[in-house]
């Protein structure tokens, strides 16, 4: 007679492993209320620098704008006590994705609203754009999160 306590073992040991490599993407305290607002202002900020300023000053106010979003990454960072690497799990693929093709849809329409109208809708565009694809990303992001944490339970 066979036994599957062998099969069983290792399947267990599998499980903990896919927890331990996913505990990082999907435990963490939630996302600041502000962080959507926040991340739209940054994107503002960027179309307004972009649209008036030239030269050194839009170099100086880019590196400005990049100096910040690395220290929000820290802040965030040391806020969960750590920071997602390596692939996340499957499930999260697709939220990923939508936020990665709004991020380009939006900074597409700011650029060709900046180039063709006005730098003012530019900014606009960049602004709520961005604001409006952060929060549905956290929000989606949370729901999928809770349906891995149950999953791997």
């Amino acid at each position: 007679m066979e036994s599957n306590a062998g099969r069983e073992r290792l399947r267990q040991q599998l499980h903990e492993i896919e927890r331990g490599e996913s505990a990082a993407w999907v435990v963490h305290p939630p996302t600041p209320v502000w962080w959507p607002i926040g991340f739209g202002v940054w994107a503002g900020v960027l179309a307004l620098a972009i649209g008036f300023l030239e030269g050194i000053v839009l170099a100086l106010v880019q590196l400005g704008l990049v100096l910040v979003m690395g220290l929000v990454i820290r802040w965030d960072r040391r806020r969960r006590g750590t920071y997602p690497t390596g692939r996340p799990p499957r499930e999260l693929n697709p939220a990923v994705l939508r936020m990665v093709l709004g991020a380009v849809v939006v900074g597409g329409a700011a650029w060709l609203a900046g180039e063709q109208v006005s730098p003012w809708l530019a900014v606009a565009i960049a602004a709520v754009g961005g604001w409006a694809v952060v929060a549905w990303y956290e929000h989606e992001y949370a729901v999928v999160a809770a349906r891995v944490r149950e999953r791997l339970a």
